[in-house]
């Protein structure tokens, strides 16, 4: 018998819009064709004055096979099967039939890539012979379960929604169903052999069938290449200007190859070019003249980031980061009227550096009525959200979890209060579409955890490409495939390097591979991607009276061809095409800005000379008096930051407490000394123990069981190997301990507290200092000392001070760092006499006086508004600050050079 075979005929929208006119059947290739033909039938309607006309019959295929699935079921022609599977149903079946067949936890990509595989097995009826599918390991399980899954259908009754055309031929054979008179077919590149089965069948029984495609068009083409593909895509979009200023009615299409990566980059550029004024404040939502045929995915989308985010609550602790988008969040109730208390909520919560905060732990501060980042309304919410939680049940089917996550979303207020606008609209229209759809999933699972249930949520959210729907728009923005059964006045490819054009194969590795070649499926070698990339080419390249082919030169440091398509089009200089020349918005605000030159510009004097701060206003006064102004009266600073484990301030004050602690039991180097080593190992563990039992509690993430037991091993090592030392200390007694003090400097007043004083045995004073990381005395020196922390705390007691030091508890590396009025005071540490720093200034008093009136000019200056930016050691003194964009210090450096590279040229000239 002679193989069936359609081929395509010629014709032009005028025939196809007679076809819908009569009534036929339209089936297109794709959704968007189908689309674009409804809104060409509508308009021709309207343009011939036309009444009340009759929606034409445009269906792509997917939906034409499901129309007639639902007239068969209605007939009683599928009685024996009782349900047609979904595609994420028929995936769910897969996922488990893979799991418990496995010994491991497949990707869910194994399971989409098995689906696929065994779609192109019908789509392309290949052989189901066990013998070519011991090709590998991957194809021998392919087999298996394929197996499995047809058995498994065959019980349940389940109808495979990639074997629908072939049950669907089977009714039509036997007239179970009526074949149509006449049907169209558009928008196709190819037909598979499952198609041309099913079109056969209808043929024979006496369908006219016909397969139109469009008339190429005479098209003027010419190739340009870019520099990078930013360049690129500025270039077309101000072509697409220039065209549109010249003829709005033009229909202008744009097609790039790999749309889904570079979405981004093309919207932009058609935004900055097009409608500039998006960019001004309170304009975002203007509606755009361009329609983009690839959508993104659901979950992409802010509102549904979010509302998984939520639905995340159910788990004991959640991350950091998705507790901060949703503190930011205007899709949850109360953020209009808290949106900043939240704000501060967030910084609070990364001040502990937990990479997870619990919801107690949230509700907690969120509750605290006396703080800044108090959050009532929010507060409120996670209250009831904690004892709803109590209620819900471990395990349920999908569809319970369905109402679950409504529940879950309702109490903690989503969208409550919020104004939708048509995009935000549709999208939650889509997503309550994907939670019905997860809810036919109790059809073939069974009970199923929260977590199991959100995997597949947030798999399908993945999934599921989504686009708000706009009006019609004179740009249209598609892929190759989507471009089929257009035509345009105007049109430019773009994105056409060798690289990508045409695509590497990509077979599926389920089916054997020579299988797959012999029977050419699609993406299985470089002849077919090269056949199907010319094919396509000569396609979109006939779709338009005019045509532009570009290329990106580079993609960052990798150099690009143009593609192998393109390269005998002749080539037009970027000089040479017509474009428009308007001006982008970032340019405009640039040209226009007016610049103030202020020589001399301080802050506002200090109203109230007593502030916050302490010690660390002269450390950065001194480093740059830019950055104490404005961390300490702006408040400017990063965010606190994530790590594992606790950060370098929390094991400060751990170890501090500990130290305090351990002292108050001591006392004495007379108790040190004398107290064994057992008693005092057991004292120190004790002490350990009760302070990380204080500070526990505002690290509940961090303080595990293991972790708890680690940090407190590490300490009792690190603390008596610190006793140690100070048992060779001359006799001493310990008579303050992290006391405040309330100084004034100048004519500044701040608030001190000082670790450790200790009285020697001739009644006078060390000041010592705590620090886990290196310490340097020579850092206390100089008019603006880098360290004048100690130099602060010699002010409070200058009559009988023997010196001060910082204690170095550091592992390995314990040791005491300072100054002294005398040698021996303590090990390691020299006088004043024979410091370098010292021995110029004079006596003991007068290092003191010294320390005095360098610490009260710092003040003094911080008082005033002195706020210059001048780092004391550029750049070295700027590489831990984070406030650059601030003080814009790269700019002024550059600035300066240009200036001296100018006066080196006037010099030379």
């Amino acid at each position: 018998m002679k193989a069936y075979r359609l081929d395509p005929l010629l014709a032009d929208s005028v025939d196809i819009l007679a076809k819908l006119n009569q009534g036929i059947t339209v089936i297109t290739g794709n959704q968007r064709l189908a689309h674009v033909l409804h809104q060409h039938f509508d308009q021709a309607a309207v343009a011939g004055d036309a009444e009340p006309w009759l929606t034409p019959d445009i269906l792509p295929w997917n939906s034409w096979l499901q129309r007639l699935w639902e007239e068969a079921l209605i007939s009683g022609a599928f009685s024996e099967f009782g349900r047609l599977l979904t595609p994420y149903q028929e995936r769910a079946i897969w996922q488990e039939m893979i799991a418990s067949d496995l010994s491991f936890q497949p990707m869910s990509r194994t399971a989409f890539q098995v689906q696929k595989a065994w779609q192109l097995l019908q789509e392309w009826c290949l052989p189901q012979n066990e013998s070519i599918f011991q090709y590998n390991d991957d194809s021998r399980l392919f087999w298996k379960w394929q197996s499995f899954f047809q058995r498994i259908c065959q019980q349940k009754g389940w109808l495979s929604i990639a074997c629908l055309p072939d049950q669907l031929r089977h009714c039509f054979a036997r007239e179970a169903l009526q074949a149509p008179n006449e049907l169209v077919l558009t928008g196709f590149d190819e037909l598979t052999p499952q198609q041309s089965v099913l079109l056969e069948t209808l043929d024979r029984l006496g369908c006219k069938v016909q397969w139109l495609q469009l008339k190429p068009k005479n098209s003027q083409i010419a190739r340009i290449a870019s520099a990078d593909n930013r360049q690129e895509a500025i270039l077309m979009a101000r072509w697409v200007r220039q065209k549109l200023e010249h003829h709005p009615e033009a229909q202008i299409g744009i097609v790039v190859p790999e749309l889904s990566s570079h979405r981004e980059v093309v919207t932009h550029a058609l935004d900055e070019i097009l409608i500039p004024q998006i960019f001004h404040p309170g304009h975002s939502n203007q509606e755009r003249p361009y329609n983009v045929s690839l959508g993104k995915s659901l979950g992409a989308f802010p509102l549904i980031t979010v509302t998984l985010k939520l639905l995340e609550l159910f788990k004991p602790t959640i991350s950091l980061q998705d507790v901060s988008l949703l503190l930011h969040s205007p899709f949850i109730a109360g953020w209009e009227q808290e949106s900043s208390a939240r704000a501060l909520l967030d910084v609070r919560l990364r001040e502990t550096g937990e990479p997870s905060v619990s919801l107690d732990t949230l509700h907690y501060h969120a509750s605290k009525t006396n703080r800044s980042y108090a959050c009532a309304v929010l507060e409120k919410k996670l209250d009831m959200l904690r004892t709803w939680l109590q209620t819900c049940p471990r395990k349920d089917h999908p569809g319970q979890w369905v109402q679950h996550f409504a529940q879950l979303l309702k109490t903690v207020g989503w969208l409550e209060g919020y104004r939708l606008s048509s995009d935000e609209y549709q999208t939650v229209e889509a997503w309550h579409a994907l939670l019905a759809e997860l809810a036919t999933l109790d059809w073939v699972t069974g009970e199923i955890s929260w977590s199991a249930a959100l995997s597949q949520l947030g798999q399908m959210t993945g999934e599921r490409i989504f686009q708000p729907q706009t009006g019609v728009a004179p740009v249209q923005v598609l892929g190759p495939l989507e471009a089929h059964g257009m035509q345009f006045d105007h049109l430019w490819i773009m994105g056409l390097h060798d690289g990508v054009w045409p695509p590497s194969p990509q077979p599926n590795p389920f089916i054997p591979l020579p299988l797959q070649r012999k029977n050419e499926l699609p993406h299985s070698s470089e002849q077919r991607e090269l056949s199907v990339t010319r094919r396509l080419t000569q396609r979109i390249i006939t779709s338009a009276d005019e045509v532009i082919v570009s290329y990106p030169q580079r993609n960052g440091e990798e150099a690009l061809r143009p593609s192998p398509m393109i390269k005998d089009f002749p080539s037009l200089a970027v000089e040479s095409l017509l474009v428009s020349k308007i001006v982008s918005w970032r340019d405009t605000v640039h040209r226009s800005a007016q610049l103030s030159e202020w020589l001399h510009d301080p802050a506002p004097s200090l109203a109230q000379t007593t502030t916050s701060g302490g010690s660390r206003i002269f450390k950065l006064q001194a480093a740059c008096p830019f950055r104490a102004f404005a961390e300490l009266r702006l408040g400017a600073g990063p965010l606190g930051g994530i790590q594992i484990g606790l950060n370098a301030m929390a094991r400060g004050n751990l170890l501090h407490r500990i130290m305090e602690k351990v002292w108050d039991r001591l006392d004495s180097h007379e108790q040190l000394v004398a107290l064994p080593d057992t008693q005092l190992s057991t004292l120190v563990l004790d002490q350990i123990n009760a302070a990380i039992t204080e500070i526990a509690p505002h690290y509940p993430q961090t303080f595990t069981r293991r972790f708890r037991a680690m940090e407190a091993d590490r300490l009792h090592r690190q603390v008596l190997s610190w006793l140690d030392l100070e048992k060779n200390r001359s006799p001493f007694r310990v008579i303050e301990k992290e006391k405040k003090y309330e100084w004034v400097v100048g004519t500044l007043n701040i608030q001190l507290k000082v670790d450790r004083i200790d009285e020697i045995a001739d009644g006078c004073r060390l000041i010592i200092d705590y620090k886990t990381g290196e310490a340097k005395a020579s850092q206390w020196f100089g008019d603006r000392p880098d360290e004048p922390q100690l130099p602060l705390y010699s002010l409070i007691s200058t009559e009988n001070l023997a010196g001060m030091a910082f204690a170095q508890v550091r592992a390995g590396q314990m040791a005491f760092s300072g100054v002294t009025m005398e040698e021996g005071i303590l090990p390691g540490v020299k006088s004043h006499e024979k410091l370098p720093q010292t021995r110029e200034i004079g006596d003991w008093p007068q290092v003191l006086a010294h320390w005095r009136a360098t610490l009260e000019r710092l003040g003094d200056s911080f008082c005033r508004g002195e706020a210059a930016v001048d780092p004391k050691q550029y750049p070295a003194t700027c590489t831990y600050c984070t406030l650059h964009p601030l003080c814009r210090i790269n700019e002024l450096t550059l600035l300066d050079e240009a200036d001296a590279e100018a006066g080196d040229k006037g010099n030379e000239s």
